[in-house]
């Protein structure tokens, strides 16, 4: 019969002490995996990261590269949408293409429009598109573009991440739905969320001590899709190339732009490195306006928990560059 002190001489006690630590491992439960975070396009990515922390790293749909009004699906990123249990987007207002893959993809998902969060400031947009660019070849395509604006969020900006006072809701709202359906790490996500709070806090005040001698000069940009970033820091936008996106305006916008460059004194025109610059180099040549490239979608930023910051900061910078020339410098990294 063994006894204990016999059971301690027939194994060595290093066996005994794994035997124990394996038990013990065994008996703590453990903690439930963080869920799979699909983002729509990389300034949601960049933001559910600021949420997400170190707890996981939510895939992209769309490429910083790409157009989010206008995109095709590759089966690699369908897949992401297949095996995905959260996807965050804006809505169909942006995303337009992706509202179809997400009904047949993400049926296991949970789909959270962030168009919807409480909180947001939203920019009610006039119906200004002109139809003039649309000629007897265009008819085809003009019931298209009917069905387009019935994605419309109504008749609200969808660009909304462009308005930092709006992204302090939208993480608040991203933890949230990430507290619910992982309740394991909800502590995680709250004080993550309060963190980049703090963070885009330190952004708004910063940008608006940066650009205080910037507001003042009338600039065009390519779509209508930079209204928030005008809004919350006071810049005069004088108008757009681009009615709808990705297409080209006809000749009666067009005239309209060079009238408001002559009239207005507009000295510079931003266009996106996502749009082709064709138009706005003619109206560079044609009028002498300066161009500058922005990037509202974070194309060399690196995904962290501050890429959302940089962003913004991208996009300043450049525009400064046009409007304030005299100034140099950077606005300084909000941590």
């Amino acid at each position: 019969m063994l006894t204990p002190r016999s059971f301690s001489r027939s194994f060595p006690r290093h066996i005994i002490l794994l035997c124990f630590t394996l038990f013990l491992i065994s008996a703590t439960p453990a903690f439930a995996a963080p869920p799979k975070v699909t983002a729509s396009i990389k300034p949601v990515q960049a933001l559910v990261k600021m949420v997400m922390g170190n707890l996981g790293t939510p895939n992209v749909v769309i490429p910083a590269t790409a157009s989010p009004h206008v995109f095709t699906l590759k089966p690699s990123q369908a897949k992401m949408l297949e095996n995905a249990d959260v996807v965050f987007w804006i809505g169909p207002g942006l995303e337009t293409t992706l509202k179809g893959p997400l009904s047949a993809l993400a049926k296991n998902a949970r789909v959270v429009e962030l168009l919807d969060a409480p909180g947001l400031d939203l920019i009610k947009l006039e119906d200004d598109h002109d139809n003039d660019h649309i000629d007897e070849h265009d008819d085809e395509h003009a019931h298209d573009d009917d069905d387009e604006h019935e994605h419309d969020h109504g008749t609200v900006d969808p660009h909304i991440w462009l308005s930092p006072v709006n992204a302090r809701h939208l993480v608040t709202h991203i933890a949230e739905v990430l507290s619910q359906i992982d309740p394991d790490n909800a502590p995680d996500y709250t004080k993550n969320a309060k963190k980049a709070r703090q963070r885009i806090a330190i952004l708004i005040r910063k940008t608006k001590e940066f650009t205080a001698g910037m507001t003042a000069t009338p600039y065009l940009v390519q779509h209508d899709g930079f209204g928030y970033l005008a809004r919350d820091f006071g810049f005069h936008e004088a108008g757009h190339i681009q009615t709808m996106p990705g297409r080209e305006p006809g000749a009666k916008h067009v005239g309209a732009l060079l009238d408001t460059i002559k009239t207005e004194h507009v000295k510079c025109l931003f266009h996106e490195t996502q749009f082709s610059p064709k138009l706005a180099q003619r109206l560079e040549q044609e009028t002498g306006i300066s161009l500058r490239e922005i990037d509202p979608m974070g194309i060399d930023v690196s995904l962290s928990e501050t890429a959302y910051v940089r962003i913004i900061q991208g996009l300043v910078v450049s525009m400064e560059t046009c409007l304030y020339p005299r100034q140099s410098g950077k606005v300084k990294q909000s941590q």
